[in-house]
């Protein structure tokens, strides 16, 4: 099953394969995207919904909405798809390490529950995400894959709360994939990961993506040196002073899960 073909019933994954597609050239900027009508069809939704992804899309700044003429790709930059995050990092004055271990609290427990309530739909929906990470593209569309599997994991635990807490700290959490998806170390330990994880969620495993998520949470102590304590908008901002590239998700990630 390909990603994008069958019905999609969770907005969030189908906000994640369309940005996905924009950030990795798919559709090009300056490009009008197909119609509602089409889109509804590709995705097996309704157009509302398909009208809910493209709002999402025009307020992370990558679509313009045009009444009468259709949705296109806009020309952004990385310092536009940064802004939430130095924003929220600049206000608070939140440093890497006290975001990672707020994560390591909120996440350790939110993937336990997703290894135990996942349902079918949210078991689909983390497989065909965990697809995108084999996919080429640069730095920003494998940090949105990265966020969009973590906020699946938080929604497949069961618990609104824990939900609405993820999305409280998103744009931050964004931020730190950034930081940790630019470091060529780092991303070498972490990547394999996502599939550790995903492996004790779909063999109902608690204890198991618990402790694969603390490992994964815990690489940033272990690796990040001076970043760990600075104020993580300025550091991503020295970390993204290289252009964007076009570079594949990881070299040696394992095969992708199968749902049993």
């Amino acid at each position: 099953m390909t990603a994008g073909r069958a019905s999609m019933t969770n907005l969030g994954t189908l906000i994640a394969v369309l940005e996905n597609r924009i950030l990795t050239g798919g559709w090009a900027p300056g490009v009008r995207l197909p119609s509602e009508r089409d889109l509804a069809a590709e995705f097996t939704v309704s157009r509302p919904v398909i009208r809910e992804a493209l709002k999402a899309l025009q307020e992370r700044g990558l679509v313009e909405v045009s009444p009468k003429r259709g949705s296109f790709v806009r020309h952004y930059t990385a310092e536009n798809l940064m802004r939430p995050m130095n924003l929220a990092a600049r206000a608070a004055g939140v440093t890497a390490r006290q975001l990672m271990r707020a994560r390591v609290m909120l996440e350790t427990e939110a993937v336990g529950l997703a290894a135990i309530n996942a349902t079918k739909q949210d078991r689909t929906d983390l497989l065909r995400i965990h697809q995108l990470f084999a996919q080429p593209g640069n730095l920003h569309a494998r940090a949105r894959v990265d966020l969009t599997f973590h906020e699946t994991i938080a929604r497949a635990s069961g618990n609104p709360v824990i939900h609405m807490m993820f999305t409280a700290i998103q744009d931050l959490a964004y931020g730190l994939m950034l930081r940790s998806l630019s470091d060529r170390e780092v991303r070498a330990a972490g990547e394999p990961l996502h599939t550790v994880i995903l492996e004790h969620i779909l063999d109902r495993d608690p204890d198991g993506a618990r402790e694969a998520m603390r490992r994964h949470l815990d690489l940033a102590e272990e690796l990040y040196g001076p970043d760990l304590d600075t104020n993580l908008a300025e550091v991503v901002e020295h970390q993204l002073a290289a252009p964007l590239s076009e570079t594949p998700f990881g070299d040696d990630l394992p095969a992708n899960p199968t749902l049993v």
